[in-house]
């Protein structure tokens, strides 16, 4: 997972428990119902999604099958572009 916008949240930030309790919250949401987020084929990478993070302002962008959920990346949603996916 790119850790660009949870490090710099981390570093910057006074609230991190806000950061580590939404991301949490939105993981469980991804473990329950993994195709919650939106399409995101701006990719080369096949089936990936993005599930917005409103307090945080970011977008975990994930993919998904029948036994997992990969997070691919944890991207901070006001950039003009999404991340570089592999």
């Amino acid at each position: 997972m790119s850790t660009a916008n949870g490090g710099w949240w981390l570093e910057n930030r006074d609230d991190r428990e806000l950061f580590a309790s939404e991301l949490e919250a939105a993981v469980q949401i991804l473990t329950v119902l993994p195709g919650a987020g939106s399409s995101y084929t701006q990719t080369g990478v096949s089936g990936v999604r993005r599930l917005y993070v409103r307090k945080l302002t970011c977008h975990i962008y994930y993919t998904f099958d029948d036994n997992e959920v990969i997070v691919r990346a944890f991207w901070g949603a006001r950039r003009e572009r999404g991340p570089a996916l592999r």
